[in-house]
């Protein structure tokens, strides 16, 4: 059994390291000037190790193949598009020239691929109130009434209305505006009331303003979207392994073949050989547990 897992982990180990090597998108095998080569073209990210790619000595179809060079190419990207960001800001008055101060004529854009400088496009900007509260004012007015022949409040309403608000009397300061002569004295005949009202206006009003503004522009991306690799090998005719470099390649080979299956079967092998060990182990662990009551009782015997 231990055998059988340390086959299984070893298989496990080479299969790991077969999945890890990188698959070539295109493989050349040509004759130029006599020189025998076979060129592997690999597409990978630019962080890509191109050192990983290298294989050691291998045999294919009656030539020895060893590593020559890697050429490496980068595969550059660019692209631009029109962008339109949106942004906020708050404000205790909906003055427009109070609000542009807070808008900055450009903003730099960069979301880690693109970047690029957008423009505030002032026919974007729109501004409402972010809340309301209700208020009051006082209102006031002032009413003349007369001229009447006396100065008595049955004259004077009690009530006026301005602006569709009803006001209260507050007031009366009554004014004399004609007068006769009773005997050697002058008398007062008639008088006028001015009087003056107030009251309270109740409105909404705006507790601050949001405004919405659009920055507009062209951003672009610039940089290396992948590398192309050009690994040579170089063919000699008739050439061989060592005979410990053979059988190393070799597996190498038929494994890299067979891998989607070797995954596979290695990943259902694992779970059956889990599941084995789970009920062996149960069923150890009842045996001795059979064995230590058994000599408990033998035990308890023997003393008595």
């Amino acid at each position: 059994m231990k055998k059988f897992l340390m086959c299984l982990l070893l298989a496990l180990t080479l299969t790991t390291s077969a999945a890890a090597l990188e698959v070539p998108t295109n493989t050349v095998v040509q004759n130029l000037n006599g020189s025998q080569q076979l060129i592997k073209t690999y597409v990978l990210p630019p962080e890509t190790d191109p050192q990983t790619l290298v294989e050691e000595p291998f045999e294919q179809e009656g030539y020895l193949y060893t590593f020559a060079e890697i050429v490496k190419e980068e595969n550059l990207i660019s692209d631009a598009s029109y962008h339109r960001e949106t942004v906020t800001v708050n404000s205790e008055t909906d003055d427009l020239s109070r609000i542009l101060e807070q808008l900055k004529p450009s903003i730099d854009y960069d979301d880690g691929t693109y970047k690029g400088t957008l423009a505030l496009d002032h026919t974007s900007i729109h501004t409402e109130a972010s809340g309301y509260e209700t208020r009051s004012s006082t209102v006031t007015a002032t009413k003349t009434i007369g001229p009447v022949d006396r100065n008595d409040m049955s004259y004077v309403p009690a009530t006026t209305v301005k602006n569709g608000v009803t006001l209260k009397l507050s007031g009366v300061d009554w004014q004399v505006t004609g007068t006769d002569l009773v005997g050697d004295a002058l008398s007062p005949s008639s008088y006028q009331a001015v009087a003056s009202y107030s009251g309270k206006s109740y409105y909404k009003a705006a507790t601050g303003y949001v405004t919405t503004a659009d920055y507009v522009g062209q951003i672009s991306q610039n940089g290396v979207e992948s590398v192309t690799y050009q690994v040579k090998y170089l063919g000699t005719e008739g050439g061989k392994l060592e005979p410990g470099e053979s059988g190393i390649a070799k597996a190498a080979g038929g494994l890299y073949s067979v891998l989607p299956y070797v995954l596979g079967g290695l990943g259902i092998l694992a779970l059956i050989v889990l599941a084995v060990l789970l009920v062996r182990s149960r069923r150890e662990a009842r045996m001795y547990q059979n064995d230590d009551l058994a000599n408990l009782e033998h035990e308890e015997e023997e003393h008595e």
